[in-house]
């Protein structure tokens, strides 16, 4: 098998056991790996009446046929299980080189199930798998497990998934950090691997020969495609300024970089900016597994109030959250704050939406200071924020409600219409007010508001993908079936797994694994493959319990805001009715039709 290991490692966590199970090819044809593979594996496993933090629900880390190779920017993965933080599908893809050493050990992925009697961690040197004690790394901080685990092991370039005492405390969207500090950070996995009581996994492999179907062509293709998308000014700007390099676009030409929690379009970021950072506090830059763009920041803050030794810098998410939603444009104060929440284990967008959540609902007058334990959160600083992510990793007084996430937080209060998410999960930082297609696609996205599964404001910028029909007139259009299209081609990028900001075209991508798998594939059946992945995705949603109700945009994004984004607010039940329309399934159900379920080769899961 091409590609492929062919096998998947299982360790019950509650029996102490592990064991190796094989994976049949005509399965990874039709969902390929990664989040594709693991909504179609999950199905079989739980249901709506699955615990998301119980030992019922199987947290799967997953990579896919690129990871290994020498596809650029493949050697991304997923960790993926019931959310607890939304009920719904979730999963997390992250970087770093942890997903090519689980396939230079010789496994496709790993399944975690039961739950173990005490703290643990995992040891996976090839086919040597232990599970380890592990009480002696509870309650310490990520970059603390990491450099313990380096020494224990005596593997310093092992790969490294830690969770930290959010993910113990069981944060609902508790992080799991990799690697030189790379997050999978959405849909609250840490908290799953904490409900196992599973502190870290450590991951050796030794055989870095990937075996793929034309092993010249392969890497010639590989070679000639990273000549070519050195040219692309997307990949530029990433490889120069980092992520965060889109923030001044985002806010002074665009508008879709929110600030003082989505009621301003158009603050002032060029102190956050990735230009900023360059200037200031940059020392150097990291690259994932075979990456040639190199989006990673490393800073270095020598003295002054945010003193900090070399760490990751602020990328875009978390530049907004602890940023420009709380009118703090002081790019050391957000790299503090970054190195904060990823040393106690929380998903910078989540986490860094619930904070500013807090500072709103203060300054508008419908929460004191008492309610938050006596902090008084004022916009433009972030010393309330990091005080409120302690508390929250500890769920301490209110950092207990602030675990549960935005939407619960205001329903304390009696505001939770107010909190800015979609089917329980934040909002990143790309407001649907600047790029219409946004609003359709964290309405139907299958994790909630995400913008990995439907990057629209690359399409609605001027970034087409031809092979699968994707192009846009105008950001502020009802693109709904272009979205469609897109989130169909997302999930095959989040399933191969390919990091969405290398600018991929679609027959790339068809290219990439014919060489690799060796698979008679055409274009047509990798469109029909990519449509197959979303719709089993949706298929999973359904029987947990989805509820077309929840298919919709919170109040502050339905209010116009003066600047770049002219007022503007896009028609999200038009972008439904065009949605459910294009894709042919019942918009009150949310359910795809029968004869759409046997062409996709689903019918047998209804």
């Amino acid at each position: 098998m091409f590609g492929y290991r062919g096998k998947i490692l299982r360790l019950d966590l509650s029996a102490g056991s592990t064991s190796v199970e094989s994976l049949s090819e005509k399965l990874l044809r039709e969902f390929i790996g990664g989040a594709g593979l693991a909504a179609r594996l999950l199905y079989d496993m739980i249901d709506k009446d699955t615990d998301p933090l119980g030992p019922e629900n199987p947290l799967f880390y997953l990579t896919g046929p690129l990871c290994g190779t020498m596809a650029p920017t493949g050697s991304k993965s997923t960790f993926a299980s019931r959310s607890p933080k939304t009920g719904i599908l979730g999963y997390s893809t992250v970087g770093g080189h942890l997903g090519a050493d689980l396939k230079f050990a010789g496994y496709d992925g790993i399944i975690f199930t039961g739950v173990a009697e005490k703290p643990v961690y995992v040891l996976v040197d090839d086919s040597d798998v232990e599970i380890r004690d592990g009480a002696h790394l509870w309650g310490k901080d990520t970059i603390q497990v990491w450099e313990e685990l380096k020494k224990e092991t005596g593997f310093r370039n092992a790969g490294v998934a830690r969770i930290g005492v959010a993910g113990e405390n069981l944060v609902k969207y508790a992080s799991i950090i990799v690697d030189h500090n790379r997050a999978a950070g959405r849909t609250g996995q840490g908290a799953v691997m904490g409900s196992k009581k599973l502190k870290a996994i450590v991951i050796h492999g030794t055989d870095r020969k990937i075996p793929v179907a034309d092993d010249q062509a392969f890497n010639e293709y590989a070679k000639e495609l990273n000549k070519d998308k050195k040219e692309d000014p997307t990949f530029r700007m990433y490889s120069d300024l980092g992520t965060a390099g889109f923030t001044d676009m985002a806010s002074m030409m665009y508008g879709s970089f929110p600030a003082k929690y989505y009621t301003v379009s158009d603050f002032d970021t060029y102190n956050l900016s990735g230009t900023s950072v360059r200037e200031t506090i940059l020392t150097g830059k990291t690259a994932c597994y075979r990456c040639p763009i190199g989006c990673g920041r490393v800073i270095e803050i020598p003295e002054g109030k945010y003193k900090m030794d070399k760490f990751a810098g602020p990328e875009l998410e978390v530049t907004g959250t602890m940023g420009s939603l709380l009118l703090n444009n002081n790019v050391e104060a957000v790299a503090y704050a970054n190195k904060i929440l990823d040393m106690l284990g929380i998903d910078t967008i989540s986490g860094g939406n619930t904070i500013a959540f807090a500072y709103y609902l203060y300054n508008e007058g419908k929460i004191t200071a008492e309610d938050l334990d006596g902090i008084a959160p004022e916009w433009g600083e972030v010393e309330s924020g990091v005080a409120l992510a302690e508390k929250i990793a500890k769920r301490e007084g209110i950092g207990n409600v602030m675990a549960e996430g935005a939407f619960e937080l205001g329903q304390k209060f009696g505001v939770p219409e107010l909190a800015v998410q979609t089917n329980g999960l934040e909002f990143p930082q790309h407001d649907p007010r600047g790029f219409s297609g946004h609003a359709i696609g964290y309405a139907t996205s299958p994790r909630g508001a995400c913008h990995m599964s439907a990057d629209m404001y690359n399409v609605q910028m001027g970034q087409p993908n031809e092979a699968f029909n994707i192009e846009s007139e105008d950001r502020f259009a009802n693109e709904a079936d272009i979205v469609a299209r897109l989130q169909n081609f997302r999930a095959l990028t989040n399933s191969s797994v390919i990091c969405n900001f290398y600018p991929l075209q679609g027959d790339e991508l068809l290219k990439l694994l014919q060489l690799a798998i060796g698979w008679d594939m055409k274009i047509e059946e990798l469109i029909q493959t990519g449509e197959r992945i979303f719709t089993m995705m949706r298929l999973l949603n359904l029987k947990l319990g989805y509820d077309t109700k929840k298919e919709k945009l919170p109040e502050l994004i339905l209010k116009p805001l003066e600047g770049p984004t002219e007022g503007h607010v896009p028609d999200i039940e038009a972008q439904l009715k065009t949605w459910y329309e294009y894709r042919g399934w019942d918009r009150s159900s949310g359910r795809p039709p029968k004869e759409k379920l046997e062409k996709l080769g689903l019918a047998s899961l209804t």
